[in-house]
């Protein structure tokens, strides 16, 4: 058959849209060649109703995005058009959004490339030919101003872009809902006045509070409202292993977390602490006991946060003795024993300060030095590095390293607070012995009033409330907690300490003996 030059004028197209239009699933199976899980099933015989409304809170790897892909091109090709009002319509419209509109871009337009390329595999690959995609928009050919597919970013404090836009056959899709603020969700249903606009909306589930929270509650269909509310639960995805929930149990701390039950489970967060540790976590950490063995191949680190800047009181300086670098569930977790708290202090000048840790550094054997780089701590380090001094900077705002780190945390401050507290429930952390009822008290009752939240976009992550908003609270710079959590930074490297390897040139020498001894008839 020869070439079409227009959709509307291939003969095949009819039938396709007779088959299709009111069966995304059919369309998903045989056009896409998808074998539906059980979500997917649930989800794509939802969205069919013209006027759907379905929110889909969900864990990871429930193959959400995969379906998202699917459903975005069945609205796409099997929409032609609409004649209300007197006037013909071809085509139609659908947005995709997140707060973060590079999600969509690495995420469900990375799917639809890949869903063309299983419509050009299958019985109906035809047309397949009509579909053209770009970085920002997927349309039929001839029709890309009327008849597509395009992302829209929905940011907090910025206008939405679909304000305005209204069309008989309209779908919106928007990823990370918890994230998008109810002032948009406003304009969002606001253009939902046609016969055949429908809304799809899918997040983990950080918040308790907000539109998306709601339309799993008070606005869903089983309270009386419009919402068909989904749950994805990933340990009955078919889309991940056993190994890969074994590992995100080990490194949330069980079932029972609060990140497993959003990460994993597809639950709301429903926990109305806000504290990432509790007084009992901290107080564990005095018990007197020994957690590194003097045969171990471990090493120092000196940790110093400059408390010179705004919204902080202390500068801090903290000796460590260190082994590992894994987490629970690794088979070397880190484990670290505050060995003592040289400074504590107000009053020690800026100037001082690079004296004071060459002295302790000195003392100690091949210790690694870490000293927060931000605000007046930039001053210390370059003295420090202009004497010769190696220094790991600190830089608290910086992202992760590892993927799975950054897929966890906001930052590092995130990562090292949130490592501290995990170390310290699983007994891998002994603060010093001796403190001054001073000392250790700042740090249970600093420990005990760090506040965090979870991200509402970019993903399921830890995030810290900033030294401002904890001002504002009423909240005193954690300075002896933020130098002990950079023991647990991915930066937190160490060299053996000189003192153990002296113990180990003992033992060797004595095995020499015994072999030499044990061999001498030979």
């Amino acid at each position: 058959m020869a070439k079409q030059t227009s959709i509307l004028e291939d003969p095949r197209y009819p039938a396709f849209v007779e088959r299709y239009a009111t069966d995304p699933l059919r369309f998903a199976i045989e056009c896409t060649g998808l074998e539906p899980s059980a979500d997917q099933l649930d989800l794509l015989t939802k969205i069919y109703e013209p006027t759907a409304r379905v929110s889909v809170v969900s864990g990871t790897g429930t193959g959400k995005t995969f379906a998202f892909a699917r459903i975005a091109l069945w609205h796409l090709l099997c929409f032609p058009g609409a004649t209300y009002d007197g006037k013909l319509e071809v085509g139609s419209n659908t947005y995709i959004g997140a707060p973060n509109i590079q999600q969509v871009a690495d995420g469900v337009w990375k799917e639809m490339e890949d869903t063309k390329i299983a419509i050009m595999q299958s019985k109906n690959s035809w047309i397949a030919e009509y579909i053209e995609i770009t970085k920002t928009k997927v349309s039929i050919k001839g029709f890309s101003s009327q008849w597509f597919i395009s992302q829209i970013a929905f940011q907090k404090g910025k206008s939405v872009g679909i304000a305005g836009k209204h069309r008989f056959w309209q779908l919106i899709i928007i990823d990370e809902a918890a994230g998008v603020s109810d002032e948009h969700f406003k304009v969002i249903t606001g253009t939902q006045t046609q016969g055949g606009n429908r809304i799809l909306m899918a997040s983990q589930g950080v918040r308790n509070a907000g539109y998306f929270y709601d339309t799993h509650h008070s606005l869903s269909k089983k309270n009386g409202g419009a919402w068909d509310a989904l749950c994805f639960n990933s340990e009955k995805s078919p889309f991940v292993t056993l190994d890969w929930l074994k590992e995100r149990e080990l490194e949330s701390g069980g079932r029972n977390s609060v990140e497993y039950q959003i990460r994993v489970l597809g639950r709301f967060v429903e926990d109305s602490s806000n504290y990432l540790l509790t007084r009992a976590d901290l107080e564990r950490g005095f018990e007197p006991r020994s957690i590194i063995g003097k045969d171990e191949p471990y090493g120092y680190l000196i940790l110093c946060d400059v408390g010179m800047g705004e919204y902080r009181d202390d500068t801090v300086i903290v000796v460590a003795r260190v082994i590992g670098d894994g987490d629970s569930g690794d088979p070397m977790p880190r484990r670290v024993e505050f060995v003592e708290v040289p400074l504590c202090s107000n009053d020690r000048g800026i100037n001082d300060l690079p004296g004071d840790l060459r002295e302790i550094l000195e003392k100690t054997s091949n210790a690694t030095l870490l000293v927060d780089a931000g605000g007046m701590g930039a001053s210390v380090v370059k003295t420090l590095e202009s004497h010769g001094v190696p220094v790991k900077r600190v830089i608290w705002g910086s992202p992760c390293f590892k993927k799975r780190l950054k897929e966890r945390f906001f930052n590092q401050r995130a990562c090292a607070m949130v490592r501290l507290r995990d170390a310290l429930r699983s007994g891998r952390v002994v603060f010093p012995q001796g403190l001054s009822n001073r000392i250790k008290q700042k740090i249970i009752d600093q420990g005990a009033r760090l506040p965090f939240h979870w991200s509402e976009s970019g993903g399921l992550r830890y995030v810290m409330e900033s030294k401002k908003e904890m001002a504002k609270q009423g909240i005193k710079s954690p300075d002896i907690i933020d130098a002990m959590s950079f023991a647990f930074l991915e930066t937190a490297t160490y060299m053996m300490a000189d003192e153990r390897l002296s113990n180990e040139t003992t033992i060797g020498n004595k095995a020499l003996d015994f072999a030499r001894e044990a061999f001498a008839d030979f």
